[in-house]
């Protein structure tokens, strides 16, 4: 699978020698190393992509059974940190295309895989004119996309396999695509980019709510708190399915696997489990439990404010 690749930024790297943390971390300093673009990992056995918009990680995507998918950014990172074979190559595109691409991998196309020999490509694009259609055409053949940007129901711009973006209308399109053998088509609507969760928002969460655990702990015992956490795992799990991914250790420590989901999503769910917790404890302490919460998260107030966490926790109360 290959797409329109922009400018090298690295070619043909061996893994082993590729820094990913600073590439990652570079990324998100001086302003000319805001990466827009992707990182291409080539192993023996398989490909996978780490995406990146203005420096940040957004998505990854990887093969399994034969078919691509998105991968959790993290489960990506990590397995390419520890390979000891493979190639890297890393591509800077413009927001556009990165869009498109990652959207194979997110979106459900209107429709997929069509054979160009088998579609009346008039009639086709009548439909689209009629639809109004803003989004994109996927042209697949053998592997390597190009892609068709579409506004207003007519063709736009072009990204071709092996060249740079160019204008193209109707007729050059329609004249381009009867001249091809073999070739799949498909289509997706323009959507906005939905980031998977900054793995550091999630380190920031666990972080907080395990000196959380910790502090009532010390005050209340491990098999109160225990008896208080778990329930609250099970129904905030049950309202957020995505805390499924998440474990509660013996020594009441939380952690995760590698999962897909977006920073809502993860602060929404940190949020109302945390809730139920503390709901739980304020039972036996009562207003002594906003003393303990407020001692603990003052190392992690500022974070917690700039992602959005007062927002949807009752913890707001404390007008931290």
């Amino acid at each position: 699978m290959s797409f329109p690749k922009g400018n090298f930024l690295l070619k043909d790297a061996a893994i082993q020698f590729v820094n990913f943390d600073n590439i990652l971390n570079q990324s998100k300093k001086a302003r000319e190393g805001h990466l827009t673009g992707y990182i291409e990992i080539k192993y023996p056995d398989s490909l996978e992509y780490l995406f990146l918009r203005d420096g940040n990680a957004v998505t990854a995507a990887g093969k399994k059974d034969d078919k691509f998918e998105e991968y959790p950014l993290e489960e990506v990172i990590v397995k390419a940190k520890k390979a000891h074979q493979g190639i890297v190559n890393i591509y800077q595109i413009e927001e556009d295309l990165l869009s498109i691409i990652i959207s194979l991998f997110k979106e459900k196309p209107l429709f997929a895989n069509l054979m160009i020999e088998n579609i009346n490509l008039d009639s086709l694009f009548k439909k689209l004119k009629e639809l109004n259609f803003r989004g994109f055409l996927a042209l697949n053949k053998k592997g390597k996309y190009s892609f068709v940007k579409f506004r207003k129901g007519k063709p736009d711009l072009i990204y071709p396999i092996k060249k740079n973006k160019r204008k193209v209308n109707l007729e050059i399109l329609i004249a381009l695509l009867k001249n091809e053998k073999g070739m799949l088509l498909s289509a997706y609507k323009e959507r906005k980019l939905k980031e998977q969760a900054n793995p550091a928002l999630i380190g920031l969460y666990i972080k907080f709510f395990n000196s959380l655990i910790k502090s009532f702990t010390d005050v209340v015992g491990h098999s109160f708190i225990r008896k208080t956490l778990i329930p609250a795992y099970e129904n905030a799990s049950m309202s957020k399915e995505i805390l499924k991914n998440f474990r509660v250790a013996d020594d009441l420590s939380i952690s995760y696997k590698p999962f897909i989901g977006t920073d809502e999503e993860i602060t929404i769910a940190f949020a109302i489990w945390i809730d139920q917790f503390t709901d739980g404890v304020f039972v036996v302490l009562g207003r002594k439990t906003d003393g303990i919460i407020y001692n603990s998260i003052k190392d992690y107030r500022f974070a917690l404010k700039s992602a959005g966490f007062f927002e949807y926790s009752k913890l707001s109360r404390l007008d931290i």
